[in-house]
């Protein structure tokens, strides 16, 4: 019986740790471009936290249900100039030069 009680508890733990981790993987995302109209070079960035982004030309932001806090200084340091809340795309330079994904 015990040991069939710490089974369950084995199984549950371990599909709460699958949908964290699922959770993660399917965090939201931006692209960045190196030139304007979003051309050139481009850069993914999905990890949760301070990120600091490479380019600058432009971005395409895909919203699964984290939102980013952008700043104009490196390792989001100051306030936050911008928050994206949705799918987002503009294919001219911004000032941004890190995100922060809140996940």
């Amino acid at each position: 019986m015990a040991s069939t009680k710490n089974l369950l508890s084995v199984l549950l733990m371990a599909f709460v740790l699958m949908a964290v981790v699922s959770e993660f993987a399917n965090a939201s995302s931006i692209t960045v471009y190196r030139l304007g109209g979003c051309g050139g070079e481009s850069q993914t960035y999905s990890n949760c936290g301070c990120t600091n982004l490479l380019y600058m030309g432009g971005y395409s932001f895909s919203y699964t249900g984290q939102t980013a806090r952008m700043y104009n200084t490196g390792n989001c340091l100051g306030g936050g100039v911008f928050t994206l809340t949705g799918n987002a795309r503009m294919c001219s330079p911004v000032g941004w030069r890190s995100i922060n994904i809140q996940c």
